[in-house]
This record gives structure tokens, sequence and C-alpha cells, in this order.
């Protein structure tokens, strides 16, 4: 009997609040007919090791309570496993990207209504080159900026410390020559970072890429270009706030299914707000990866 719900919570994500909210978790499960089978996780490898002990002949759904980088461990244990199971996610980190970006409420009640009541969407994942991403891949400038950022620092300015990192280092900025080989186009230019997005949201920025999606069996790709010393990043945030950012001089964008990405030097990397391996990398869309418990009408 499929009645097990796999919670997998980490405990210091988002000022540590979760661990408050699970007894209502619990209860609210528990009256539904569930029962939970919480996994306290703080490295993500470990997930791994118990994924592979899971018969999914006896579990309902598999959720991830905590931020990006928790739902990112959850996903590569379950692709690792071969764990053909609903996932759902409970938005407990500090930034929640892609919760935010599918309309999953942050409310205890609602979350948990989801597995409940909500729906399955099919949605894609990016496989690069061992590791699967959920949201975005990165590499470059400011990429390393997430993991300097201590966990005691995020508990106690939240989003606010990311943005103090990013002041501290933009004084270092040096541009980064990019090869790149978009399913059979060649590009090479210089700049300063590059994201491959699955959806389009990334960074605690919902709207970067309005028309991108995460179930279109398609990645989209942007790179940030040098700007002028002057008015260049001012323009570049305005654009952005017009909706307008891929009409920008200093942004290349496009859309594929297979990229191959060389950067000289070498540059700090990212996978859904966790350390990345070093480039070069091949990165391939995964379509209708995971099934996603969603709300009645998840964004698309």
């Amino acid at each position: 009997m499929k009645d097990k719900v796999a919670l997998f919570y980490n405990p210091v994500a988002g000022m540590g609040k979760f661990k408050y909210r699970l007894d209502d978790v619990i209860k609210y499960l528990q009256t539904a007919g569930l029962q939970v089978v919480p996994r306290r996780i703080e490295n993500n490898n470990k997930i791994i090791e118990l994924t592979d002990r899971m018969n999914p002949e006896e579990y309902h759904t598999v959720v991830a309570a905590g931020g990006d980088g928790t739902i990112h461990g959850v996903v590569n244990a379950m692709m690792h496993s071969k764990l053909d199971l609903p996932l759902a996610i409970f938005p407990e980190g500090t930034s929640n990207d892609v919760a935010r970006y599918m309309n999953i409420p942050c409310q205890v009640k609602e979350y948990c209504r989801i597995i409940t009541d909500g729906q399955l969407t099919g949605i894609d994942l990016g496989q690069v080159n061992e590791k699967y991403i959920i949201n975005v891949a990165s590499a470059g400038f400011l990429t390393d900026t997430a993991h300097e950022v201590t966990h005691h620092l995020k508990n106690a300015l939240g989003k606010v410390a990311y943005y103090l990192k990013v002041v501290e280092k933009l004084p270092q900025m040096r541009p980064l020559h990019l090869w790149l080989t978009v399913d059979d186009q060649k590009f090479e230019m210089d700049i300063l970072l590059f994201l491959v997005l699955n959806g389009g949201s990334a960074a605690g920025l919902k709207e970067m890429l309005p028309s991108g999606t995460i179930s279109d069996g398609m990645l989209d790709f942007l790179a940030f270009k040098p700007a002028p010393p002057i008015g260049g990043l001012d323009r570049l945030l305005v654009n952005y706030t017009r909706g307008q950012l891929l009409k920008d001089e200093n942004v290349f964008y496009c859309q594929g299914r297979e990229f191959k990405l060389e950067l000289n030097p070498a540059a700090a990397t990212d996978l859904d707000g966790e350390r990345g391996p070093a480039l070069p990398w091949t990165i391939k869309v995964v379509p209708n990866a995971i099934q996603l418990r969603t709300p009645a009408s998840p964004r698309r």
C-alpha cells in the first residue's frame, strides 16, 4: 500500500524554522491517511543511501523540505536510485526559486494540501555531466557568492546576505572566454557569467526569463557580457525591470537541447545553489523526467 511519505528536510534551511513546523506537517498528512517518514539531512550526499533503500511500492510521495539546494539533492538521489515517485516541494529555504516559479505556497497547510489535493505535472531536468539540475546551472563571476555566505549570516539577514556579498565582489570582475556549442551551432565570446535555465527563475528573480518553461523539452541559455564601466550595469537593470533583458546588447540568449561549454580561465560553478563540477560541461535536457506535485494551476 502506497501510504508513506518520505520527508527529507534540511534543519538549517531558511533560518531553521521547519523543525518547528514538522509536527503540523505530520498531523496534516496523518489525518489524510498518510504515514510520514522524516529524514533529517545536512549533507546531500547522504540522501542517496536512503533512497537506495526505499521500496517504491510503499511510498506515495517524496518530499524535499528546504531551499533549492535541498531540492537538488533529493532530485539527484531519486534519479540515481531510479526512484519513480512523485516529488513534492516544501519551500523552506532562503531562496525558493523552483517553488516560487511553480506557484507552490510557503504555508504549511497549503503545501501539504498539494500532496493530497494537487495535481501531477511532468517537468524536465537538465543533466550536467553526471549530475542533474531542476532549475539552473551557472558559472563565472558571482557564481560562488551563495557558497561564501554562512548559514548564520543567511539566517540573520536572509537574501540581504547575498546582496551584500555581491557588492563586496563587484571590484573583482574579470572577463572569461567562453566556447559554446548549442546543438549544431558554435559560438565564442567573452562573458562575466552564464546561466543554463530549466525554467525562468534564478537568484530570487522570478521573471528573469518570462518566456522560460520547465516542461518544453528545451533549456535556455543566458550569458552576460562585459558591460561598459559607465552606465552598462544600470542599463541592464532597467531592461530587466522592463521585461526586456533579452534585448540588452550585453546579453546573449539561445535555446537548445544539448550544450557543450568550456571557459578560460577556470571559474566557480553552481548547480541549483550547490557547488558544481569544473568545466568542460555537456548539458542535455531530460524531458518529462520527474512528476512534481503542484497546485491545480501551476506555472508551466
